[in-house]
């Protein structure tokens, strides 16, 4: 049970028949569906294993990468999902769906094979998810199941390299994902914005947008995900490195709000500003025609209509709302000011 749980929720859990629960009663459809995702892709093994010497066949076969590769990353609740979704939607790229989750071991013979299930879909996708998870098969799914082939099952730890075994193993993927599609590839995997410049090793067409919330917030979504994901605000959500935990909840997530504002920059820093790009989430939710825009030019070397683009593509809502009560709101705001001695409130919507 706790290996199924751990495949559609990418964190750690303590109390699996409290998660449970809380899914099936107080989480969304996409929540409910990733459980059936996960018991369906234990069912459908013996196919997938059946497959899996064909998969391979095609990772063989595939050549070197001509396209660039698109990544969106960033810390957990920071807005990764709906860019992500918004970039498939209307970008000519390719994705990994739902599909795929029950075909971990050959995802792509899976979209050979059933790809029919989202022919001419794409743009119907909606602008919805459940902690990153989404309804229909069709629907783009993070695939951290293939990440943990090179990375390990346990997503709490960084990778400090990849061996060359690791790196051609990578780019015989994205290359093969790429000959099948005859597209650009978009993936999601917040995790990459604390080793992304291993993946830009061993993939150098590969582009990543990672995505840069306002801190108090991204706090309190951390702090509502820790209550609702473990039911106890004093575990842990989310990847956090070496990092020490303490004991005070707001504080701890709060240190771990700075150390991905801190793995952001350093990435950055190591691949550069034209591959590794910073986008505020803010921004990006008043202005998507505009960063689409600017996607499609900058990576695809694609112009689009922008006007076009503009009517179809409206400004979002910004997720920026107080959630819990003003007095932990407020602790919030005084613990990042103190341990960043700077207030980052400036997006909040009035």
């Amino acid at each position: 049970m706790r290996k199924l749980i751990h495949r559609f929720i990418p964190s750690n859990f303590t109390n699996v028949a409290g998660l449970t629960r809380r899914l099936l009663f107080e989480g969304k459809a996409a929540g409910r569906a990733a459980m059936l995702y996960s018991i369906g892709g234990l069912l459908l093994s013996p196919l997938d294993i059946l497959l899996k010497p064909f998969e391979k066949r095609l990772y063989r076969k595939a050549g070197k990468s001509a396209l660039p590769q698109i990544f969106v990353c960033g810390p957990p609740r920071s807005g990764t999902t709906v860019t992500a979704q918004i970039l498939i939607k209307f970008l000519p790229v390719n994705y990994l769906d739902n599909l795929t989750s029950l075909f971990p071991r050959s995802p792509i013979m899976a979209q050979k094979l059933f790809g029919w299930i989202r022919r001419g879909r794409q743009r119907d996708i909606p602008l919805d998810s459940f902690y990153g998870r989404t309804t229909r098969l069709s629907y783009p799914n993070d695939a951290l199941y293939i990440w943990d082939r090179w990375t390990g099952s346990d997503r709490k730890q960084i990778p400090d390299n990849f061996n060359d075994l690791t790196k051609k193993e990578i780019a015989q993927f994205f290359s093969a994902l790429e000959v099948y599609s005859d597209r650009p590839v978009l993936n999601k995997n917040n995790s990459l914005n604390t080793y992304a410049h291993l993946v830009a090793e061993a993939l150098p067409q590969a582009y990543f947008i990672c995505l840069d919330r306002d801190p108090v917030f991204l706090a309190q979504s951390h702090l509502v995900a820790r209550r609702f994901i473990h039911g106890n605000e004093h575990v842990p959500y989310g990847i956090r490195g070496d990092m020490k935990q303490v004991e005070n909840p707001i504080d701890d997530i709060c240190r771990q709000v700075i150390f991905h504002n801190q793995c952001m920059h350093r990435q950055q820093e190591i691949i550069g500003k034209d591959r590794f790009i910073i986008l505020p989430y803010e921004d990006f939710c008043r202005r998507p025609a505009y960063w689409v825009q600017q996607f499609s030019g900058q990576i695809l070397g694609q112009k689009v209509n922008y006007e076009e683009l503009e009517r179809e593509l409206m400004p979002l809502q910004v997720a920026n709302k107080i959630k819990v009560d003003n007095h932990t709101f407020k602790q919030i705001e005084n613990t990042l000011a103190e341990l960043m001695d700077h207030k980052y409130t400036q997006y909040a919507d009035e």
